[in-house]
């Protein structure tokens, strides 16, 4: 049986899983759909008509990719390109 600590644990939990939830639902690579293909032995993942105009990321795996994307999504000075 849950004690009242133990209840509040887990409800603390369950809101911490929604938050990752809706966090994840958030990211530029979620939101834009951005194309992911493979060049050379890089995945990229890429907002745009070409790397030097779009933006992009790059990892050793699609996910990785999808992370520096969201990354260079944010960084200020590509807020130029696109």
């Amino acid at each position: 049986m849950l004690n009242d600590n133990d209840s509040s644990w887990v409800a603390q939990r369950m809101i911490d899983s929604i938050n990752i939830r809706e966090s994840e639902a958030l990211r530029p690579s979620v939101i834009f759909h951005p194309r992911l293909f493979l060049d050379g032995n890089m995945w990229c993942a890429l907002l745009g008509d070409n790397i030097q105009e779009g933006v992009c990321g790059f990892g050793k795996s699609p996910d990785t990719a999808m992370r520096e994307f969201d990354k260079e999504w944010y960084d200020p000075t590509n807020r130029s390109r696109m």
